[in-house]
């Protein structure tokens, strides 16, 4: 099995590729550029993001090692932001790699990131069910510890922070279109 990966030249994906209509786009988009450029802007700023905010939850476990109980709603909660941004992030990632990848001039390299995709799609789908089940499991304890009052929750003053996201999101588009373009 890991041969047929190695050898991407010679893969069905590489065939389907070489056989199938030259298009500047995957033939899933039947030739639609918009729809490529909506598809390749938000899987890239998508995995963008998510890599920022899965490195910002990670480096919060990391700090908060010693001091968060495995079982305090804190650690239940960064448990579920880590999982469900791996899981975005990798799957859009993925996503955004077969898109940026496809080339019908360069099978190999297509069928490359095809193959890649194909193996990072279920790692993703695997932290989605962890944080799924992380969540069901969690609930009650952090339902519990929301309700208890005060609970100062200021996120006006937290918007300076997502300027940053905005410009990965606006570097994004500009990226995808330039692509989409330039094709």
């Amino acid at each position: 099995m890991l041969s047929h990966v190695i050898d991407a030249a010679g893969s069905v994906v590489a065939k389907a590729i070489a056989d199938g209509p030259v298009t500047a786009v995957p033939p899933s988009f039947d030739n639609g550029a918009s729809l490529y450029l909506f598809n390749l802007f938000v899987m890239t700023a998508t995995t963008f993001l998510g890599t920022m905010m899965v490195g910002k939850q990670a480096s919060r476990i990391w700090g908060q090692r010693y001091w968060d109980h495995p079982l305090d709603p804190v650690t239940l909660y960064r448990a579920i932001t880590l999982l469900a941004g791996v899981g975005i992030t990798l799957r859009c990632g993925a996503e955004a790699m077969f898109l940026w990848g496809w080339n019908p001039a360069d099978v190999v390299t297509s069928a490359r990131v095809s193959m890649a995709k194909r193996w990072i799609d279920p790692i993703a789908v695997g932290c989605g069910l962890m944080w799924m089940a992380i969540v069901v499991l969690g609930e009650p304890g952090i339902e519990h510890q929301l309700r208890k009052a005060p609970l100062p929750v200021d996120m006006w003053s937290r918007w300076p922070v997502l300027v940053r996201a905005l410009a990965v999101i606006i570097l994004s588009f500009v990226a995808a279109l330039a692509a989409v373009c330039l094709r």
